[in-house]
């Protein structure tokens, strides 16, 4: 097969490249992300997820032809080119310009057993990452974005999720329409917020169907979460710290629940 060679950042391939790169509006107007990385591209195509186009910088070897019936064209980039617009240093060599896939909540199948991460109004792309790296690693049955304040499809939460966005249940949605589903399955509402009422994760009752539910970074939960949950819980710090990374206190939760 002959691939297509560029060698000017004036090709019109590589200036929509970095139009969805670096605008949110081009990746929702388009429903493409940009992912770059060999283990990030091959967890994508394991994922089923399609891709309109494969960049390979030049004198690197296309290691997708396996997935050729995913990819629409590969396409070689001259080492300088590539090296310009990479967001990523190192040997990293690919970049992948894939498809969206549907994150509706129609998609949401609430298993008896489940455990699902609920994720409310996160605001920096690296935490939204970091969460769905967390969801993956544990086994969650669900990663559940509400109301979010960032495109789940931004390179950097890509990135800090080490591709794990590709391969587990992901819904995106608002806080209103979960918690009606939520009830109506009897969903056994689990919030990380500290109030009154709040007791400490290792006192919950962690009944299963359950969601954990993490909030914004710096606001925490919404009211309307606080008002609807089945139980209020806080972790316990020592040494004067009275926070952690919603990441790491959303990894401490989910795994309580999934060991109880």
């Amino acid at each position: 097969m002959t691939l297509k060679i560029i060698s000017s950042h004036k090709n019109p391939k590589i200036k929509n490249f970095l139009n969805l790169r670096d605008k949110s509006r081009e990746r929702k107007k388009q429903n493409c992300f940009v992912v770059e990385g060999k283990i990030e591209i091959e967890r994508a195509l394991s994922g089923n997820y399609r891709f309109k186009e494969i960049y390979i910088c030049e004198g690197s070897n296309n290691l997708f032809n396996e997935f050729s019936d995913q990819v629409s064209e590969f396409i070689i980039v001259e080492s300088k080119l590539f090296n310009k617009v990479s967001f990523r240093n190192g040997s990293e060599k690919y970049i992948g310009i894939g498809h969206c896939k549907d994150h509706s909540l129609e998609n949401l199948q609430i298993k008896s057993n489940g455990v699902y991460l609920i994720a409310q109004s996160i605001e920096k792309p690296g935490n939204i990452g970091a969460l769905m790296r967390t969801s993956a690693a544990l086994g969650i049955n669900g990663f559940i974005l509400v109301d979010p304040l960032t495109d789940l499809y931004n390179p950097i939460s890509i990135r800090s999720s080490l591709g794990a966005i590709f391969n587990q249940l992901i819904i995106v949605c608002n806080s209103e329409s979960l918690l009606k589903i939520f009830k109506t399955k009897k969903i056994n509402i689990i919030s990380s917020l500290l109030n009154k009422k709040s007791t400490s994760f290792k006192n919950a009752k962690y009944t299963r169907p359950c969601a954990i539910v993490v909030g914004n970074e710096s606001k925490g939960l919404k009211r309307l979460w606080s008002d609807n949950s089945d139980q209020n819980i806080y972790i316990p710090m020592k040494n004067n710290i009275d926070s952690l990374n919603v990441s790491v206190a959303a990894a401490i939760l989910a795994q309580q629940a999934i060991d109880s």
